[in-house]
């Protein structure tokens, strides 16, 4: 489904998004929102999902991938750690 509908950016850099966009994303009074700017310019507008369901994502994706979870935890730990010592 695509939808196209015309706003105007205020003084204060803000836009109405449309009443059917809107409705088309499920956006209600409160929701956030995410814009993507796209390579070529485009930018994309989708409510923004809770921060623990983006880590199962990320989660998902990498499993797809054959990531080792716990060695990247441990490389991560260690450089962390390596770091504090430095900075001491």
């Amino acid at each position: 489904m695509s939808v196209s509908e015309d706003a105007t950016v205020t003084s204060k850099g803000q836009v109405t998004i449309p009443k059917r966009i809107r409705e088309a994303l499920g956006l209600d009074s409160g929701t956030e929102v995410e814009f993507v700017l796209e390579d070529d310019g485009s930018v994309r507008v989708r409510p923004k999902e809770p921060p623990m369901e983006r880590l199962k994502d990320v989660k998902e994706t990498l499993a797809k991938h054959d990531v080792d979870l716990d060695a990247l935890r441990r490389d991560a730990k260690a450089a962390w750690g390596s770091r504090d010592e430095d900075d001491a």
